[in-house]
């Protein structure tokens, strides 16, 4: 196995969320994460040890400054259609094992940190539709009408914020045939040419799973409010990843940028409840009571903000800190 790549340069530790957006991107491009995504994701991949998968993943590795090496995938800015650019969070090819194909797939990782005012997997059927669109005539896909070399797309999403009745959620969505009529069935490669994969990690350690479990590992590294200490522990002893120092690195900044961004949200959200009247401890037993009730009763926030007869104007803020 590949055991020493970096993953990124060093980034500035500023509580933004745009830096917390740069890290994850960072954590998803290391070669050990990225062969247990494509274990876990990828079909192609289910019968591939762990050990064996860097070898099918097409990629460069660029020194830096600091000399740390850096993954580098294929371009993610998508430029193919005027006015309508989209930047990838990670992009890159595989081959296809059992085959002598260069370039088999093309996938794209996405981690998603904040909860959109669409439907998130109408924009991931979107994205497979560009990287589907983006390969004629170019040198990872096809040329005129050689359609037949078309190379399966595969998005897989990551989605750190989301509702609790979607935490564990692991969907898949692909193109499958279905005989309305006379039945005859079509080669499955000319069709099967994408696959979505949406990914919402649990926000505790789920004990019933097996001790390297994927989703276990994603919640550890992307939504467990650990110190960067412990969570290099969990990813090394329960996770089977080798810590090296440029993982540890990326680890330790993103739990920094994560706790950053927490602190400044509960400072923010505790100024709002003393501006309307209240102490910053009569504001904090508010949102702890509110946790609990949900917590005890399985019931959502809404319920529990009725049945402890919260303000109007307390809760925006109640939620917002809950989230």
């Amino acid at each position: 196995m590949i055991t020493n790549l970096a993953i990124a340069d060093e980034i500035e530790k500023k509580t933004s969320d745009k830096n917390l957006d740069q890290s994850c991107k960072n954590i998803l491009s290391n070669i050990q994460i990225l062969a247990r995504i494509l274990k876990a994701c990828v079909l192609e991949f289910k019968d591939i040890s762990l050990e064996e998968i860097p070898a099918y993943i097409e990629y460069e590795t660029i020194r830096n400054e600091a000399g740390n090496d850096k993954i580098k995938g294929m371009n993610t800015e998508d430029h193919t259609i005027s006015g309508a650019t989209i930047r990838y969070d990670v992009l890159f090819t595989v081959k296809i094992p059992g085959t002598d194909e260069s370039i088999g797939l093309i996938i794209n990782v996405e981690a998603q940190n904040y909860k959109p005012s669409y439907p998130l997997l109408s924009r991931a059927v979107y994205y497979c539709a560009r990287l589907i669109a983006r390969q004629k005539n170019q040198a990872e896909g096809f040329d005129h009408s050689d359609f037949q070399n078309l190379k399966k797309v595969y998005s897989i999403w990551i989605v750190m914020n989301s509702a609790k009745k979607k935490e564990g959620v692991f969907n898949q969505y692909t193109i499958k045939e279905e005989c309305l009529r006379k039945t005859y069935h079509f080669p499955k490669e000319d069709y099967d040419k994408l696959s979505i994969i949406m990914l919402y990690p649990n926000n505790e350690y789920d004990k019933n799973e097996e001790t390297d479990s994927f989703m276990n590992m994603l919640y550890v590294l992307f939504k467990a409010e650990m110190t960067p200490e412990d969570k290099k522990y969990q990813l090394s002893e329960n996770c089977g990843i080798l810590m090296t120092k440029e993982l540890a690195k990326e680890v330790e900044d993103m739990c920094n940028l994560s706790q950053g961004i927490r602190n400044e949200a509960r400072a923010e959200g505790l100024a709002k409840g003393r501006a309307e009247g209240l102490t910053e401890g009569e504001m904090k037993e508010r949102i702890l009571n509110v946790k609990n009730l949900m917590l005890s009763l399985s019931i959502d926030v809404d319920k529990a903000l009725d049945l402890l007869n919260i303000s109007e104007d307390l809760r925006p803020t109640v939620k917002e800190k809950l989230s």
